[in-house]
């Protein structure tokens, strides 16, 4: 019964990022006078459509994904001499001819649609909750039995200075900074600790919790919960969404640096969150949808030609160059693109898997 729940509000939450996400190249650019021939619920073949006045809603067969059909995207998806509807489309209703930043606005919209639901949900979880988080300090409150932290020495009371891996240094201001650098160097670390007025080294080798899917050391911290005004929570929301959006980008330069490659996730890793939350409670649901809309927002920002980020860039480069890029060569890299996307989603999936042996 658990899979099924699990299932259903993990199919949920994604039909409504990716409707959200669409709904916002749809409504701007109809707002921009764009012809817009579909849009479309999920990939491949259509299990339900339903004619509009002028564009067709779809849902499809594979529940991931979704797309806004508008004429003139250059994406190599068109073919005016195959497509008969292209060519009733008058030109100046066409998204390669309006204004650059109206088309900019356009591929901006639906990472941007992503942004406010996430913010949204983190503010109604703020006023829910009814008190903020104050984030603990490095110093450990307790430590695990038989942990790593334990076998090395670790104690209650120590203050974490600074963590060393290789090149890696981290001088952590608060808990989650340690934990965040264990995820990015999970192998022996060098511990500066501060105990009474000494300073000690420690190495700790951190240990893969399969339940967390996480690697821990076992030390433990404590944080405390500060009572808000209803009003607050708009600045709380803000201060999550900030804090998870710098976690985001943080990751996003590891990967860059070539690590953490290990802590990619696909669908198969989000199913498997999505079912764990869930039997945790409506919050714990609502915070995982907030943190999946927020990353899906920043991932289409990445300057990858199939995605948004990457069709705003070809913009940015034809207009500071007064130059339009050959439409076969934007097709050819936008292919290329996809599917290098095609082979992190892959990846992304076996990683999954693997975890879960």
């Amino acid at each position: 019964m658990n899979i099924v729940i699990g299932l259903i509000a993990f199919l949920f939450m994604l039909s409504v990022i990716v409707i959200i996400h669409e709904l916002g190249h749809f409504l701007t650019a109809k707002k921009f006078g764009v012809y817009c021939k579909e849009f479309s619920i999920g990939m491949g073949p259509a299990i339900y459509q339903k004619p509009g006045k002028e564009t067709t809603f779809s849902i499809r067969a594979i529940p991931f994904g979704g797309y806004v059909m508008m004429a003139g995207e250059e994406d190599g998806s068109q073919n005016e001499e195959e497509d008969d509807w292209l060519k009733e489309v008058p030109q100046e209703r066409r998204l390669n001819n309006i204004a650059t930043w109206k088309q900019i606005v356009v591929m901006a919209a639906g990472v941007c649609m992503n942004i406010v639901l996430a913010y949204a949900l983190f503010v109604g979880l703020a006023m829910a909750r009814g008190y903020v988080i104050e984030d603990a300090k490095p110093v450990v409150y307790e430590v695990v039995d038989n942990s790593p932290a334990q076998a090395a020495g670790l104690q209650k009371d120590d203050e974490i200075v600074k963590v060393t891996n290789g090149s890696e240094v981290l001088e952590p201001q608060r808990q989650y900074d340690v934990i965040e650098f264990i995820q990015y160097n999970p192998t022996e670390s060098t511990y500066t600790i501060r105990r009474g007025k000494e300073e000690l080294e420690l190495k700790i080798t951190p240990r893969y919790n399969k339940e967390t899917q996480t690697y821990e050391i076992g030390s433990i911290a404590t944080s405390y919960a500060r009572p808000i005004q209803w009003y607050e929570s708009f600045k709380a929301g803000w201060d999550d969404m900030i804090d998870s959006g710098m976690s985001i980008f943080r990751s996003l330069g590891q990967l860059v640096k070539g690590k953490g490659y290990e802590n990619l996730s696909g669908p198969v890793g989000i199913l498997n969150l999505t079912q764990k939350t869930t039997q945790l409670g409506l919050m714990s649901y609502l915070s995982l949808f907030a943190l999946i809309s927020l990353n899906i927002g920043i991932f289409n920002l990445l300057p990858i030609p199939a995605l948004d980020g990457g069709r705003i860039l070809i913009l940015l480069i034809e207009r500071l160059t007064g130059r339009k890029i050959n439409q076969k060569i934007v097709e050819n890299i936008i292919l290329a693109s996809f599917v290098l996307l095609i082979g992190i989603f892959l990846f992304a999936t076996y990683n999954d898997i693997m975890k879960m042996f």
